[in-house]
C-alpha cells in the first residue's frame, strides 16, 4: 500500500486558521488550495479534486459529511490544552503520513517560543464583554507550559467573566487585550470606564489583533511572541 506522501498531492483547508499555518509543514511537492480559494463552497471544493481535506471541530457538519463521500477527511481537533495540541499535530502527521515533516516544525516552533523562559511578568488576558481565559483554556495552558505566568479569576474553567470590581482588585504587570477592535465597539466599554483607565495606565498593555487572536492553536509561536515583547 502506497504512503500518503506518495499518492496523496492535492491538499484542501477548510479552515481560514489552516490556510497560513499547513504551508509550514507542508512539503513541496504537495499542492496546497486555501480556504479563501473555494469559499468552504461544496462545488467549488470538488472542483479542485482534493486528495485529502483537512478541517477542524467547528467546521460544518454536512459539508464535512457530503466531502467523506467523495474524498479523505482528516479533523485537526481544537485543544483546550497545550498537550491536546501535541497530540493533535501527532495525529494529523500519521493520518497524512507526514509524521517527519511535521515533527520538524513542531521543533522549529518550540525553538520559537523559548523567548517565554525569559519573560518575567505576570499578566492578564482580558477580552471583550468583559471576559477572560481560565486556567482551563488552551491559551493558559500554552503560555504556562512555556514558563509565562498567567493569573486568572477561575482556575478551573476556560472562559470567565469578569466584574470591574473584581478585576481592578487583581494585580497583574501586564495586560493583554485581546481581540478587542481599535474602533469603538459597545463590547470595548469597559476599557473606557473612569475606574479602569487609570489601573490600565498603571501596566504594561499589550495588543493582540483579531487576526492573531483567532487562530491561537495554529500561530501558538506569534501569540506568544507578541504576548512576551518588550
Amino acid at each position: 500500500m502506497m504512503s500518503a506522501n506518495a499518492f496523496a498531492q492535492r491538499l484542501v483547508s477548510l479552515n481560514p486558521c489552516f490556510d497560513a499555518w499547513i504551508p509550514q509543514w507542508l512539503p513541496k511537492s504537495w499542492d496546497f488550495v486555501p480556504s479563501t480559494v473555494h469559499g468552504n463552497r461544496l462545488e467549488r471544493i470538488l472542483a479542485a479534486q482534493p486528495d485529502v481535506v483537512l478541517y477542524g471541530t467547528y467546521t460544518n457538519a454536512r459539508l464535512v459529511a457530503a466531502l467523506d463521500e467523495a474524498t479523505q477527511m482528516v479533523l485537526v481537533d481544537e485543544p483546550n490544552s497545550w498537550s491536546q495540541w501535541q497530540r493533535s499535530l501527532t495525529t494529523v502527521g500519521e493520518a497524512l503520513q507526514l509524521e517527519d515533516e511535521i515533527s520538524r516544525w513542531a521543533a522549529e516552533q518550540e525553538q520559537r517560543m523559548s523567548v517565554g523562559k525569559n519573560f518575567q511578568q505576570d499578566l492578564l488576558i482580558i477580552m471583550p464583554n468583559q471576559y477572560s481565559w481560565g486556567g482551563s483554556s488552551f491559551i493558559v495552558d500554552m503560555l504556562r507550559h512555556h514558563d509565562v505566568s498567567v493569573n486568572v479569576a477561575d482556575e478551573d474553567v476556560a472562559l470567565v467573566q469578569i466584574r470591574l470590581e473584581q478585576l481592578i482588585q487583581m494585580q497583574p504587570q501586564r495586560v493583554v487585550l485581546d481581540g478587542f477592535a481599535s474602533d469603538y465597539a459597545r463590547a470595548n466599554d469597559w476599557l473606557w470606564h473612569n475606574a479602569l483607565q487609570p489601573w490600565l495606565q498603571r501596566r504594561q498593555v499589550v495588543q493582540i489583533p483579531t487576526e492573531l487572536s483567532g487562530c491561537p492553536a495554529q500561530r501558538a509561536d506569534d501569540y506568544l511572541n507578541k504576548v512576551t515583547q518588550q
